[in-house]
């Protein structure tokens, strides 16, 4: 009961401070009435669309999908265009067309004969479209593709965190809310013996002594203690629920009522299917695969910019001005008036050699350092498996054990309290016999509940959980 009470506080403290920086729950998680009780995959649906960090995470998603969209930009073609429009210009005419020895007056430069002022209009448009680039742009668009799928599966692990916390609530709700109801019959039968006690000791009957009465009382008090911590675990677990699903603290919210033993399957899964499901369904190992290629790609881009760039280019280039002489000679060079295009087949070298150099160092850096990274976390992720499945197998060693103990304290207590009814039982052995039964079921309850958290928590680590959970 204490433990299952401080994780119900632990996590409900937990989600507390992060639902201090959220925003109000949305309209339509209002659909639903307050009175109907959700089960457990609808629990998880709703605290799935309303987490805020997986709200962040699908994000990102869009952010690297943005550079993805780029790295293809660059395969396509680039236009480029400039006007300029400008005076007042000087005169520049000459008295004869294609003749620039015949000059008038005022086109003379060195002088402030000005003479007709005009303006100039100047355009230029050029464009560019890569052929062949050595597979530079291959490169940044796998590179951009892999922080896509690393993005998404982070998605996936913060949803399988939210999942197994759903579970810690949700069967915490079931755990505290079986102790509040067999305290509450408890603490029924307790206060009937305890009447029937002073009863006999008000006929002064042998049967009783005032320590009998006084052991009662003791253990009723002891009880009702026990009660009040239940029904506070109720409340704190109810309040994880809310927190998950992101609705106000003083909302009503019901669950559906289920047996703290319900849906525990009877063998615990293998390790070995566990341990080969890791390493290609669970999103932690696909995350960091996805990273790894996309450093190796990146890594790659970085070496082949050294190489060059082929293009097919062209251009167009006008220039028009109001008091010059339009020259239309193709020999005569006529900066004033001329208009001129092209189109041809061009090559992009950079020749910053020590930059690239430094540059491809740093990624193929990066790369070992993520190559690291992922052999370590592999390394956890395998231990935290196997460690998971030791206190699953742990867990259900003691149930089976619980399961005797529980048997026989309920036996012990139905046997005193008939030997109590027909006067040749004791309060000492019938309060022994109710504090075992207590204790026997609340251990026993305290374990199905491990065991419960434990599955989930061995499916993430295996990374089923999603797969399991995930709403239809």
């Amino acid at each position: 009961m204490a433990r299952a009470t401080a994780g119900l506080i632990a996590l409900a403290w937990s989600l507390g401070g992060r639902a201090a920086h959220a925003e109000p729950p949305a309209p339509a998680q209002a659909v639903r009435t307050p009175t109907a009780a959700f089960s457990l995959p609808e629990l998880v649906a709703l605290a799935l669309e309303a987490n805020q960090q997986v709200k962040i995470d699908v994000a990102r998603i869009d952010e690297a999908r943005a550079l993805v969209s780029l790295a293809t930009a660059e395969a396509y073609p680039k236009l480029k265009f400039q006007a300029l429009f400008g005076g007042p210009t000087p005169e520049a005419q000459t008295t004869k067309i294609n003749d620039p020895s015949e000059l008038t007056p005022a086109s003379f430069e060195g002088d402030f004969d000005f003479g007709e002022l005009g303006v100039i209009f100047r355009a230029n448009a050029s464009l560019v479209q890569p052929v062949f680039t050595f597979g530079k742009l291959r490169a940044a668009k796998d590179a951009a593709s892999n922080l896509v799928r690393a993005a998404e599966h982070k998605t996936d692990i913060t949803k399988a965190e939210v999942v197994v916390n759903v579970y810690r609530a949700f069967w915490g709700y079931q755990l505290v809310r079986g102790f509040v109801a067999s305290l509450a019959e408890g603490e029924k039968i307790l206060v009937d013996v305890l009447a029937k006690v002073d009863e006999l000791l008000d006929n002064d009957s042998p049967q009783v002594t005032e320590n009998d009465r006084l052991r009662l009382i003791h253990g009723l008090a002891t009880l009702r203690v026990r009660l009040a911590d239940a029904r506070m675990a109720e409340e704190l677990a109810l309040k994880a629920a809310r927190l998950l699903t992101h609705r106000p603290p003083e909302s009503p919210l019901v669950l559906v009522e289920r047996d703290i033993d319900d849906e525990i399957p009877e063998s615990i899964p293998a390790l070995s299917s566990s341990l080969e499901s890791l390493s290609t369904h669970r999103p932690e190992v696909l995350a960091l695969d996805a990273l790894v290629k996309a450093h190796e790609e990146w890594a790659r881009f970085q070496a082949r910019r050294m190489l060059p760039t082929f293009f097919l280019g062209g251009f167009a280039e006008y220039v028009g001005t109001t008091n010059a002489t339009n020259q239309n000679n193709p020999f005569v060079y006529d900066r004033f008036n001329y208009f001129d295009t092209g189109i041809g087949l061009g090559v992009i070298v950079e020749l910053d050699v020590y930059t690239k150099l430094a540059e491809l160092e740093g990624a193929e850096a990066q790369l070992g350092t993520r190559l690291a990274e992922q052999a370590a976390a592999k390394e956890g992720m395998d231990l935290e498996s196997r460690k998971l499945h030791t206190e699953l197998t742990s867990a259900y060693e003691r149930l089976q054990h619980l399961r005797r103990a529980h048997r026989a304290a309920k036996s012990w207590l139905t046997a005193e309290v008939l030997a109590y009814d027909v006067g040749t039982g004791s309060a000492r052995e019938l309060i022994d016999a109710f504090l075992a039964r207590a204790a026997a079921e609340g251990e026993l309850s305290s374990t199905y509940y491990e065991v419960h958290v434990g599955l989930a928590n061995f499916a993430r680590a295996s990374g089923t959980l999603l797969d399991r959970d995930r709403p239809q």
